[in-house]
């Protein structure tokens, strides 16, 4: 598995580099988002859906109380997916599973590690953790080499060596 590790300094850094991952995917991907509650994950979806060239990415929001919200018009349909709410739920519904495993569309699921055992094998998992001075640090496990270059295009955001 391959990890790239970003340093993300304001709003804007986060929606380019979620731009950057959005152009770079392809149909059927899984994109985890994990992190607390204010990491950016949001930001970072909406920068995935204009990425992919989704209708209405400017007006993305966080489904946590629709749980799943659908948008069209890129060059596939995304499934943004929110299960803050559902941590203390016994099942998932069915609807929002078969996303998950679709081979033609994106689905991301923002507070995925609710139901990491149901995470397809191929999967972009990308933790956030909010920093100091509003800068967000941003790890992205490529399981199984989905976005060959993504480190590439990322670098730019690259975490420094310590």
């Amino acid at each position: 598995m391959s990890e790239i590790e970003l340093i993300s300094s304001e709003v804007e850094d986060t929606l380019s580099i979620g731009r950057e991952i959005g152009l770079l995917v392809p149909a059927g991907t899984f994109i985890a988002l994990t992190g607390e509650l204010g990491a950016g994950k949001s930001h970072l979806a909406k920068g995935i859906a204009q990425g992919l060239g989704v209708d209405g990415w400017a007006g993305l929001r966080s489904p946590t109380f629709t749980l799943m919200l659908t948008y069209h018009g890129g060059r596939c349909v995304l499934h943004h997916v929110d299960f803050y709410r559902l941590a203390d739920s016994p099942n998932l519904p069915g609807e929002i599973e078969e996303v998950m495993h679709s081979k033609s569309d994106v689905c991301i699921v923002e507070w995925a590690q609710v139901w990491r055992e149901l995470w397809p094998k191929r999967h972009l998992h990308v933790d956030m953790q909010a920093l100091e001075d509003n800068q967000r640090r941003i790890v992205i496990h490529d399981a199984s080499k989905l976005a060959p270059k993504l480190a590439a295009q990322l670098a730019k955001w690259a975490a420094p060596k310590a």
